[in-house]
């Protein structure tokens, strides 16, 4: 091989390589952009209904029965 043959083949092998780059960049990039849709944090909003009751509130009913007599209050708990 030639020198001006070897220069043009090492000229080919380094646009080659940037161009493999610019690849595994860009993926590298799909891949942490899927990764963060698929496994992050949910933007949607939960509506929240005042009139449906919540597992996650407190219970309003136990603070209520304090004005029932005790015998209603052992039969609705």
């Amino acid at each position: 091989m030639t020198d001006k043959e070897t220069s043009a083949l090492i000229e080919t092998l380094k646009a080659n390589n940037e161009e493999l780059l610019k690849q595994v960049a860009l993926l590298t990039e799909q891949v942490a952009y899927l990764t963060q849709k698929l496994y992050g944090e949910s933007s949607e909003k939960r509506v929240v209904n005042p009139d449906q009751l919540s597992f996650f509130e407190e219970d309003k009913a136990s603070q209520d029965d304090e004005d029932l007599p005790s015998h209603y209050r052992n039969y609705y708990l």
